[in-house]
């Protein structure tokens, strides 16, 4: 959930509870808590300022909590706030080469609007399988393509830019949040054997799809 770049850290925060509204957390609860044990090890991938990993704390009281990121800002942030379980280790790092996570370490991976950067999903994915323990899940949450007029007009009604930013910055993002659809999605995890447990559209233009590996 990483966006780089001059004043990514103040728009992460500000457009965080956006896309992690109640729609998702209702939908966390429902489909994802129920395929975990009750002391799970949650890894967020590019966890960015920590917002998702001390919210999930507070639903997950029991998890062992793991935060990966590159940048030294978000890493900062996400240290300084307070959890309601045991504070999260975090590791410095790239979610597009070898994970810091041991092998068959993690009930619960997850991952928001980062892997439609990747050039290789595969790839990805096969260190997801390496990871996750048997029975693991990985959740996904990301971008999914929608027209041209539709995007520009979501992005100019959303914080996270001053309003006079938000029409440049959603020109400039259109082609990078717009790169699959949520059948390449599928594809992507059918490929890569992954079984797709449940979808959910908790954000107009956003997907989450938990899956497991087949």
């Amino acid at each position: 959930m990483t966006q780089r770049g001059a004043g990514a850290l103040a728009r992460q925060l500000e457009r965080y509870y956006v896309r992690f509204n109640d729609d998702f957390w209702a939908f966390f609860a429902a489909e994802v808590q129920p395929l975990l044990p009750e002391a799970p090890v949650l890894a967020d991938l590019g966890c960015g300022p920590g917002l998702f990993l001390r919210d999930v704390s507070g639903r997950l009281p029991g998890a062992t909590l793991i935060g990966v990121d590159r940048g030294d800002d978000m890493l900062g942030h996400a240290r300084s706030l307070e959890y309601v379980g045991s504070t999260p280790t975090f590791e410095s790092g790239d979610v597009t080469g070898t994970l810091p996570l041991a092998d068959g370490s993690v009930d619960l991976l997850t991952i928001a609007a980062v892997m439609h950067t990747l050039e290789d999903p595969f790839s990805f994915l096969k260190e997801v399988r390496r990871v996750l323990k048997p029975g693991g899940v990985f959740l996904l949450y990301d971008w999914v393509r929608v027209g041209f007029k539709e995007y520009i007009d979501l992005r100019v009604s959303e914080p996270g830019d001053p309003l006079e930013a938000r029409y440049p910055r959603a020109l400039e993002l259109f082609s990078t949040h717009n790169k699959y659809t949520a059948g390449d999605w599928r594809w992507i995890f059918e490929e890569a054997h992954f079984s797709v447990v449940k979808e959910a559209w908790p954000f107009p233009r956003a997907i989450a799809l938990v899956t497991r590996p087949g």
